[in-house]
């Protein structure tokens, strides 16, 4: 059921105009990344969250109201992150692991229960319980990973390039700017976490260069990333192959 509904989904939003929600998600996060840009240079040397900077400059209440909002954004985030990747799986395993445990356990309200997804959230617990040099390390081998992805993606994909998926099956925009909108909202999550950058205030040699920085950099590799690979992937192959 659940691949069935994840793949149902990602009919009505994976088309063509990817390359658009992209950009317009990028457009939304520019605004939010130079605000935290400018609070690191005015409020230097601290642990650089928004609770710490709506303390400073708005007041005890606001601050308290903005901590409790950052706890549910990373309570959601980290569930829509393990059910993507818990959904990813499923599918490389053509949709084996759902219709097991659907078949095994039943459902729940509805739905099949992701027991995958709880795993992935438990290790990741238990990895940053293990302590900074070991999340670190996980951190800087996951980027590499991606690296390598993003360039296996740039580099294969060269060789099956064709242009007339950007004409045909629907042309660019084939649901509309609403589906722009719908999309885009499916993949915010992609350019959201670049604020914990301003957590290192107290660490940095100078944060009131290093941080606004670190900000910017992290929002043009992110950017040219998504970018040139939703470009590439909808130059090799027209939407309705995608999921057929």
């Amino acid at each position: 059921m659940k691949h069935a509904a994840g793949t149902r989904d990602a009919r009505t939003w994976f088309q063509l105009w990817f390359i658009l929600q992209v950009l317009f998600l990028d457009f939304l996060t520019i605004p939010r990344g130079v605000c935290y840009a400018e609070f690191g240079v005015r409020v230097p040397h601290t642990t650089g969250s928004a609770y710490m900077y709506s303390y400073v400059t708005v007041g005890e209440f606001i601050a308290f109201v903005i901590g409790w909002n950052m706890v549910l954004e990373y309570l959601i985030g980290t569930a829509a992150g393990a059910c993507a990747i818990s959904a990813c799986v499923d599918a490389i395993s053509g949709g084996a692991i759902s219709s097991g445990v659907r078949n095994g356990v039943g459902t729940l309200v509805g739905h099949t229960p992701d027991f995958l997804a709880v795993l992935i959230t438990f290790f990741m617990t238990l990895l940053m319980v293990a302590g900074v040099k070991k999340s670190l390390l996980f951190t800087n081998v996951m980027n590499a990973v991606n690296f390598s992805v993003w360039i296996f993606i740039m580099t294969a994909g060269l060789f099956y390039v064709d242009t007339s998926n950007w004409s045909d099956h629907g042309g660019f925009l084939p649901f509309g700017w609403s589906g722009v909108l719908s999309g885009a909202a499916t993949c915010f999550y992609a350019f959201i976490g670049f604020d914990i950058i301003a957590t290192t205030g107290e660490e940095a040699k100078n944060p009131k260069w290093s941080i606004p920085m670190a900000v910017i950099i992290s929002l043009v590799i992110v950017l040219t990333a998504y970018i040139t690979s939703s470009m590439m992937v909808t130059l090799c192959t027209d939407r309705s192959s995608i999921f057929s």
